[in-house]
C-alpha cells in the first residue's frame, strides 16, 4: 500500500493506491455505472467526508460523473467547493429542517426565484478529480405560468396555463459551463445532477444541517428524488441530531422504519447501509462528557438493520472505538463543539468509509 499526498479542495491530504484491489478492472466497476446515494446531515453538507469517499471509489473503480449538485451559495449556505453557480437574480431558500412553503427535492434544500425570468450558470470539475459530464437531469417546480419556458443547455419545455406544476428535464452537456433559463413563471429548483454512461461509480451525496430521519420523512418529494436517481446503494448517515435532542426511542425507531420503507418502495433493488454515527460529547458543568444517547441510537439502528437485513457501518468503531474522538481532537481533527469535525477529520472519515464500501462492492461483484 503506497501513501502519497494529493491536493483536494485546497488542502493536502493522504490518499492511497492499491493495484486492482477488488479483482476486477480498476478502470470500471461493472458493466454499467453503479449509482450510490449518500444521505445525511451537516456532516455531509460541505462534501468533505463524502467528497473523499467519492474520490477514493472513483479513482479505483471508474468515474461516471459527479452526481447530485446544488447551488448552495445561491441558498446562502455552505456547500461543496468543487462546483460553482452564478445567477442574474436573487433566490429564496427552503429547508426540510424548517417550516417551509415551497417544494423541496431530495437534496433537502430548494431555491425559488424572486423574478419571473432569469438564469443560473454552473461549472463542475473544480477539484483534483476531473468529473466527466455528458448528461444531466433537473427536477423543478413552476408556479403562476400562463405562457412560460424552461430551458437547459438549449433543450426547452413550454407550458401553458399552469398554476402549479412539477416536472423534470433531461439535457446534454457539451462544455464546461451549463445554463438553466426560465421565463414567464416562478421557478423552483429541486434537484440537479450531472453524470455519464461511462463504466464506474456515480456517487450522489446530500446533507442538510440539523437533519433527522423525520426531516426527510416529512418531505413529500423524497420519493420523486429517489426515482430520479435510481440508486443501486443508499448509504444513510443520520442519527447524530436525534442524539442531542429530546430522546424518544419509540418515536425514533418509527421514523427509521418509515425512512427505510420509503427507500425500499421506490428503489426495491437498492442495497441499504445504515451508518452507526460516531460518538459526540455534551457539555455538563463546563466539561465535555460522553453522550450516552448515541448508544441508544446505535441500538435502534442495529435492531432495524437486523430485522430488515440491512448492512451497517460502525463509524465509531472504524475511528478506533469509544473514546477515540478525543484522540482525534488532540490531533486537530475535531471541532471545539465535540460534535462536528474539521475538514481533515471529515476527509479521514471519508477515507475509512471508502474502504468499507470497496469491500461491499467486491461482494456485490462476486454475487
Amino acid at each position: 500500500m503506497n501513501f502519497s499526498l494529493l491536493k483536494y479542495n485546497h488542502l493536502f491530504i493522504f490518499s492511497f493506491s492499491i493495484t486492482c484491489l477488488l479483482n476486477f478492472s480498476c478502470a470500471s466497476y461493472a458493466q454499467k455505472p453503479y449509482t450510490i446515494l449518500h444521505i445525511g446531515d451537516s456532516h455531509l453538507q460541505p462534501n468533505n467526508l463524502s467528497g473523499m469517499t467519492r474520490y477514493q471509489l472513483q479513482k479505483e473503480l471508474g468515474n461516471a460523473g459527479r452526481g447530485l449538485i446544488f447551488p448552495y451559495g445561491l441558498a446562502k449556505t455552505n456547500g461543496p467547493k468543487d462546483f460553482t453557480f452564478t445567477s442574474n437574480i436573487a433566490w429564496t431558500s427552503s429547508w426540510i429542517t424548517k417550516p417551509n412553503s415551497q417544494a423541496i427535492g431530495l437534496t433537502g434544500i430548494s431555491i425559488q426565484s424572486t423574478a419571473t425570468s432569469g438564469y443560473m450558470k454552473w461549472a463542475t470539475g473544480k477539484d483534483t478529480l476531473d468529473y466527466p459530464a455528458t448528461l444531466g437531469k433537473v427536477s423543478y417546480a413552476i408556479q403562476d405560468c400562463q405562457n412560460c419556458v424552461v430551458e437547459v443547455n438549449g433543450i426547452k419545455k413550454t407550458y401553458v396555463n399552469q398554476v402549479q406544476l412539477a416536472d423534470t428535464l433531461n439535457f446534454s452537456i457539451a462544455s464546461d459551463t451549463s445554463l438553466i433559463a426560465f421565463k414567464g413563471c416562478t421557478f423552483t429548483l429541486l434537484d440537479l445532477m450531472e453524470y455519464t454512461n461511462n463504466l464506474g461509480i456515480i456517487y450522489h451525496s446530500t446533507g442538510v444541517a440539523g437533519a433527522t430521519f423525520k426531516s426527510y420523512n416529512d418531505n413529500s418529494n423524497f420519493e420523486k428524488g429517489l426515482k430520479l436517481l435510481l440508486p443501486d446503494m443508499v448509504v444513510v448517515s443520520l442519527g447524530t441530531n436525534e442524539s442531542v435532542k429530546k430522546w424518544d426511542s419509540i418515536a425514533f425507531e418509527k421514523e427509521v422504519r418509515t425512512f427505510i420503507d420509503r427507500i425500499r418502495t421506490n428503489t426495491s433493488a437498492a442495497k441499504i447501509v445504515l451508518v452507526l454515527p460516531n460518538e459526540n460529547y455534551i457539555k455538563v458543568n463546563g466539561s465535555y462528557v460522553y453522550n450516552t444517547r448515541i448508544d441508544a441510537v446505535h441500538a435502534v439502528l442495529l435492531k432495524v438493520a437486523s430485522e430488515q437485513e440491512l448492512l451497517t457501518y460502525d463509524q465509531q468503531q472504524a475511528m478506533g472505538g469509544k473514546g477515540y474522538m478525543l484522540q482525534w481532537k488532540q490531533q486537530g481533527l475535531v471541532n471545539d463543539d465535540h460534535i462536528h469535525f474539521l475538514r481533515k477529520g471529515y476527509q479521514k472519515q471519508g477515507f475509512l468509509l471508502a474502504n468499507y464500501l470497496k469491500q461491499q462492492l467486491k461482494m456485490t461483484q462476486n454475487d
